[in-house]
């Protein structure tokens, strides 16, 4: 008998969350540019794990997409 798995408990699997060099290299941007997003809150959503600033990569996207829509309206 195998024991369930993770998505038999409904547990869905997630992407590992990007530090800030993975972020700054997906957008190519510095790491000091989004830094300064990061103080003046215009850059993508973060959160802080130990202190640490963390991106999870799925709102890094929808983040793009938004930028992308908003210059098309304006």
């Amino acid at each position: 008998m195998n024991a369930p798995t993770a998505l038999e408990h409904g547990i869905t699997p997630v992407e590992a969350l990007w530090c800030a060099r993975d972020v700054a290299e997906f957008l190519n941007v510095s790491q000091a540019t989004l830094s300064r997003w990061r103080r003046e809150r215009i850059g993508p959503p973060f959160l802080r794990v130990g202190g640490v600033s963390r991106y999870n990569p799925a709102t890094v996207r929808a983040w793009v997409t938004e930028q992308e829509q908003g210059r098309d309206r304006g």
